[in-house]
């Protein structure tokens, strides 16, 4: 059965829909009191056409826009009624609007807190058509998911790792508050390069890394302690991790 897996990510919830496969997350900043949700699809084929509804509270939220990610897209949506929205995208040129096997972010749902209103408010998903191509179905799987419009600025840090000591796998969880070049190194305690873990330009907001044990090479390391290093925009971090064999 082809599966795709559909994946919001939000500044303060993240709703990671469940698949075949495994998958980090992402959570961007707001700015004001705008909250800004990016959609983003996985799937196992290439996908030519998405169709959605989204139902919110507008007693609560205010959807300002939503906007396509990519270029060269055809994007259409209109509020059926107050709190209910159909959107449509799709290529004129019959390309594919998201690779397989290639997490594409494709939709940014740009909301703000209603007059008086402090909180998390709830978006649901009242139907979702992914069409490959010739115009097949693909199967796919969608949670609903939460704008907070009390917003913290983001700043950066680097969490310790967990668990730790681990075996086989360990979590990194880190911030960016300021946009720009970061990278995630692990060293050996000789000072070595072992593994590049994240090493790309980065927007502000919260991200998570995972190292299976395994160096550049992909080949597995030895036990042992070794030092995880994070360099961003005006900020250095360095933790100390732990495999254990």
């Amino acid at each position: 059965m082809k599966t795709t897996k559909l994946i919001i990510t939000t500044l303060v919830v993240s709703s990671l829909v469940m698949g075949s496969a495994t998958i980090g997350f992402n959570k961007t900043v707001a700015e004001s009191n705008d909250s800004k949700v990016n959609l983003a699809i996985e799937s196992n084929e290439d996908v030519y056409g998405l169709q959605f509804e989204i139902k919110y509270n507008n007693d609560e939220l205010v959807l300002n826009s939503i906007n396509s990610k990519v270029d060269g897209l055809t994007f259409e949506y209109r509020e059926k009624e107050s709190g209910l929205v159909k959107g449509l995208l799709f290529s004129m040129q019959g390309i594919a609007i998201s690779n397989s096997d290639n997490l594409s972010n494709l939709l940014e749902f740009d909301f703000s807190e209603k007059d008086g209103f402090s909180g998390s408010s709830t978006v649901e998903f009242i139907d979702i058509i992914l069409a490959g191509q010739h115009g097949s179905s693909i199967d796919v799987t969608a949670s609903n998911f939460d704008v907070n419009t009390n917003i913290v600025p983001i700043a950066t840090n680097l969490s310790s790792n967990y668990p730790n000591p681990f075996n086989p796998t360990t979590s990194i969880d880190y911030s960016i508050g300021e946009s720009g070049m970061t990278s995630l190194t692990i060293y050996d305690l000789n000072g070595a390069v072992v593994k590049n873990l994240v090493s790309q330009s980065l927007e502000a907001g919260s991200y998570q890394a995972v190292w299976n044990a395994t160096n550049n090479s992909g080949n597995p390391v030895a036990s042992g302690r070794y030092i995880l290093k994070m360099s961003a925009p005006n900020y250095t971090e360095t933790i100390t991790m732990t495999l254990l064999k």
